[in-house]
């Protein structure tokens, strides 16, 4: 029985080798996606600030146009002043006159606010096109990086898993199908060890029958808790 929990540790640390790599590799492609997903928030951004830009210059033209109209208007107001014949419509002019004056002042503050704010668009469109261009650098040197560790890696996993089929070999049929069963449920840890009666898979005190029963190594023992395979880690080993 010894051999055939050795057996099982062994195949244990080829798989949980082999679950680095795929963690690693994993790790790799999300940050490169990471990356990705920041350049297109800025690129939204971007277009975000592009429409407002574009809708404060409609705008923009808009009051230009009308501030011109109402110039003409105000001009042609103040030369027919001089033609009037009654006070009541000199009144009624010169009243059209100051309302115009009001609303010329409204628009020409309202355009000098939208001008403002244009400004500081442009500025932003261009911060912001400048960190995406970064960005954009950076994940372009970031993918050779990851691609050129990924072949490095897949080139370590393929030889490891010519050690892991060797491994699985040795293992009893039976133990290795429920090792299969276990690893695939338990995130790659279908074997663990015992310290001072804690399994170290799920922390948890199993009983001490059962216990002195992993000490004989007697029998494959698993965990009443989490179902794993045990073996018995002495303290030095678990330092």
């Amino acid at each position: 029985m010894k051999e055939a929990i050795k057996n099982l540790m062994d195949l244990q640390a080829i798989d949980l080798e082999v679950q680095k790599i795929d963690e690693r590799m994993a790790d790799g492609h999300e940050e490169l996606e990471k990356k990705r997903r920041q350049i297109e928030q800025n690129q939204a951004a971007i277009a975000d600030y592009q429409e407002q830009f574009e809708l404060g210059e409609k705008r923009r033209r808009e009051l230009e146009a009308t501030l011109a109209d109402e110039g003409e208007r105000l001009k042609d107001r103040q030369a027919k002043l001089m033609s009037i014949q009654t006070n009541r419509e000199y009144q009624s002019i010169l009243k059209e006159i100051e309302d115009t004056k009001t609303l010329t002042q409204q628009r020409e503050e309202e355009l000098s606010l939208l001008l403002e704010q244009s400004e500081l668009i442009q500025k932003k469109i261009e911060e912001l096109g400048q960190r995406c261009a970064e960005q954009e650098q950076e994940l372009e040197a970031d993918a050779k990086r990851v691609s050129e560790e990924a072949r490095r890696l897949e080139a370590d996993k393929r030889e490891i898993t010519v050690s892991r089929d060797t491994q699985a070999k040795k293992v009893d049929s039976k133990y290795l199908s429920r090792y299969e069963m276990l690893r695939a449920k338990r995130n790659g840890l279908a074997v663990t060890g015992v310290t001072r009666g804690v399994c170290r898979g799920c922390n948890m005190n199993i009983p001490p029958q059962m216990f002195n029963q992993l000490l004989r190594e007697q029998e494959l023992l698993t965990c009443p808790t989490c179902n794993r395979m045990m073996y018995h880690q002495p303290e030095t080993e678990e330092r």
